[in-house]
């Protein structure tokens, strides 16, 4: 689905059935394909290493770490609740 939805992306497609669909339509991670491909597309003239890959993630980069950051915190407190 990740993939499909890259693609969708790349052809200008999966905007339109977003519009009607909603945000994330199927699940929430294809709303994340669709906000890393577009940037990677936007920057992809400057080359592999330093515009398609490197710009990739200025978007979604936020959202990788905020959600491994609250995850690890997450599974600490209830580590830490499971000893008592």
């Amino acid at each position: 689905m990740i993939i499909l939805t890259a693609i969708l992306t790349g052809a200008g497609v999966f905007d339109k059935i977003a519009r009607h669909a909603g945000a994330g339509t199927i699940v929430p991670i294809t709303g994340f394909a669709n906000s890393v491909v577009p940037p990677a597309l936007e920057f992809q003239h400057e080359g592999f290493v330093f515009g398609t890959a490197a710009q990739m993630f200025t978007i979604a980069g936020p959202v990788i770490v905020y959600g491994i950051g609250s995850s690890f915190l997450y599974g600490l407190i209830i580590f830490i609740f499971k000893l008592y």
